[in-house]
């Protein structure tokens, strides 16, 4: 049993919270897995991994912890595993795997693309323009007739 091996199961369980925002994403490659320590035992391999979660009001930590000790448990050669919830370390997104966490970013960057599109071609609101960057408010969503600051529309 090697190190690879563990980490490949322990990425088959899927982050439901990464699923839900439409980039699925294992405990490995969302920085989950805080420690793992793989070692001959008598009869096989012993795992004990430390798993955390995003953050302290996540209630995902046993059932991952339950479906690790499942998922390892069950691999070839395996005789011990040991799951321990990790709540010392916070986690940060800089604890993504740097092949995920480039995903994510350029999953962003479409769905910021595309709801800029939305807005332009959405009630004549415009995206990019003023000093913030956002969407700046049309004619018609600032009231009847008036101009942005005229005492006349909102």
């Amino acid at each position: 049993m090697n190190e690879a091996t563990v980490r490949s199961a322990l990425n088959a369980i899927v982050d439901p919270c990464s699923a839900t925002a439409g980039m699925p994403a294992g405990l490995v490659d969302m920085g989950l897995v805080r420690s793992l320590e793989v070692r001959d035992g008598s009869g096989g391999a012993v795992v004990r991994v430390g798993i955390g979660v995003t953050e302290p009001g996540c209630l995902m930590g046993v059932p991952f912890a339950r479906e690790a000790e499942k998922r390892l448990g069950g691999l070839p050669g395996m005789v011990g595993v040991e799951v321990i919830l990790d709540h010392a370390h916070d986690w940060e997104p800089q604890d993504m795997s740097p092949q995920y966490r480039k995903r994510h970013e350029d999953q962003r960057a479409v769905r910021r693309r595309a709801l800029r599109l939305r807005l332009d071609t959405n009630g004549g609101a415009q995206s990019g323009a003023g000093t913030g960057g956002g969407p700046q408010a049309s004619a018609t969503d600032r009231g009847a007739g008036g101009a942005k600051g005229d005492g006349r529309g909102v």
